[in-house]
């Protein structure tokens, strides 16, 4: 279970940190920033306040489906062999790095600054 709420939850803040484009509609960025800050603090209850949030924007949730997926995808139907042969793949990854609460709402902050209606690209520094 807990393997799983850290694949959401690192799933997630990627969504945030690469497709900010998905929370700017109707300001879901700022609906998002007053959410986290009732996001509880364990990683099963962090990823469980995630999908909540997630569940009232139906293209969100299917994005972080689809990331999920991508991020640590799984082929039941070769299993642990390379496709087409009777090699064995290389041992699965480890599972992914804890995550706290609080560098969930930081990466909320980098990509949403305050007052900002657009999302930060490359190279617009301005200092």
């Amino acid at each position: 279970m807990l393997e799983a709420s850290l694949k959401s939850i690192h799933a997630f803040l990627y969504l945030i940190q690469h497709q900010q484009a998905l929370f700017l509609d109707e300001n879901r960025h700022e609906a998002l920033k007053q959410a986290s800050l009732a996001f509880r603090e364990t990683e099963i209850e962090l990823a469980d306040d995630i999908l909540a949030w997630c569940d009232q924007y139906p293209d969100i949730r299917n994005a972080l489906r689809q990331t999920r997926q991508e991020l640590y995808s799984i082929d039941s139907l070769t299993g642990d062999r390379i496709p087409g042969t009777k090699e064995l793949k290389a041992p699965p990854s480890p599972p992914p790095a804890k995550i706290s609460r609080e560098t969930l709402l930081n990466a909320i902050q980098e990509s949403f600054p305050k007052n900002q209606n657009s999302p930060q690209t490359l190279g617009d520094d301005k200092s």
